[in-house]
């Protein structure tokens, strides 16, 4: 018998080290039996006896492990419902961002004027391709807290591609349809489509071919017409060229944060909180930037690159010092407009080495942003001039 209890007992102490899946329950049962037996059983009174054998260290340890094996069983059930839940909640949330990726429908049938840009209509049927193009192209889903921005953005976007093929057709930029079927293949190739497919896709979501071959003569002749109006206004001087030198050199030797940014005109910016709410849950800040930003620097995803302390106003600084690397600021009031702030890296000079950009780098750089600025000044200018009614 005692040889019996002994087996017992070593077998009991060996089950500490087993996990939770691998339990013998049974085994555990039968001990709770032994001590409280509940048949007339001659197995169950055998076992009741040699309980009463064991010494009280014994029965504690059998206790200690029957606790241990029920918090392990609650902490698998526990474990399963949380992992239940969770994918519950990423379908949910599949399905939502599904539905709100669906190509939508402006008006039914009806036909709306959405804008007049001299003399030129924007209709809803237009508006409705370049929505759907832009949830398409984007990504960005069309919903209560991105619809107004959406609607927003697309018709700004629509009323400057009027302007700029408006503009190109008085300076005598043609643009030939040879030129525009060569982007539509290039967009196919960089997105891994065979020649015609977008056709097929634009047709899915809703997206009118006319639209989109008008938005690529729109971008086609605007960049003739920098490209022309902008020679020779975006040269680049040695003098120029050392002075951003000795910048870099400085910023060098200061802390400095890499740092993106979206700027909102206060009166556009009644969605600005849900935005934020959002660029919180997404990490493509890059792509709202470059669709809702109406800063300048929007055409590089809201980029700043690296800004030194003292560089920015002090309302805007002190927001920006406080946030940690990947987090988005909450919305900034200054002057007319709303500062959205993603801190992207934080230079520390002391434990941070960076290398020297070359003299090339640095003259591209400058004449680039120089053409920007350029470009940025002729829209604003066009839509200064421009007779532009929004109906809706």
């Amino acid at each position: 018998m005692k040889k019996f209890i002994f087996f017992f007992t070593a077998f009991l102490l060996s089950a500490q080290s087993v996990a939770a899946a691998d339990i013998d329950l049974q085994e555990i049962d039968a001990a709770s039996r032994m001590e409280k037996p509940n048949s007339n059983s001659i197995m169950f009174r055998r076992n009741a006896e040699m309980y009463q054998q064991l010494t009280d260290e014994q029965k504690k340890e059998i206790d200690r492990q029957r606790e241990e094996a029920r918090k392990q069983m609650e902490e698998y059930e526990r474990k399963k419902a949380e992992y239940e839940a969770q994918m519950k909640a990423q379908q949910e949330a599949e399905r939502k961002r599904a539905e709100e990726l669906k190509p939508i429908t402006l008006y039914g049938n009806s036909l709306k004027i959405y804008a007049l840009v001299n003399g030129e209509i924007i209709t809803s049927n237009d508006m409705q391709s370049r929505i759907n193009a832009f949830i398409m192209t984007t990504g960005i889903p069309y919903n209560a807290k991105t619809k107004s921005m959406i609607i927003n953005k697309v018709l700004q976007a629509a009323i400057d591609e009027k302007l700029k093929i408006q503009e190109a057709k008085k300076n005598k930029i043609i643009v030939t349809p040879q030129e525009i079927k060569a982007a539509v293949r290039e967009f196919e190739k960089s997105n891994g489509m065979n020649a015609g497919q977008l056709k097929t896709i634009l047709e899915k979501s809703k997206v009118s071919m006319n639209v989109w071959t008008k938005q690529i003569e729109a971008d086609i002749a605007w960049k003739k017409l920098i490209a022309s109006k902008g020679h020779g206004r975006v040269s680049v001087g040695e003098n120029e060229i050392k002075r951003a030198f000795d910048d870099i050199k400085k910023d060098m030797k200061t802390q400095k944060y890499m740092v993106s940014e979206i700027v909102i005109n206060k009166k556009d910016a009644k969605d600005i909180n849900g935005l934020v709410e959002v660029l919180r849950q997404d990490p493509r800040f890059e792509l709202y930037a470059m669709q809702f930003s109406q800063s300048p620097s929007a055409a590089n995803g809201g980029r700043l690159g690296w800004v030194t302390e003292g560089k920015l106003p002090a309302v805007l600084e002190s927001a920006l010092v406080k946030l940690k690397e990947g987090s988005v600021s909450s919305p900034i009031a200054y002057g007319n407009d709303f500062y959205i702030f993603k801190m992207e890296k934080i230079f520390n000079p002391k434990t941070d080495a960076q290398s020297l950009p070359d003299r090339k780098q640095v003259k591209n750089y400058l004449e680039n942003k120089k053409l920007e600025e350029f470009a940025d000044k002729y829209i604003k200018d066009l839509r200064n001039r421009a007779l532009i009614e929004k109906k809706i």
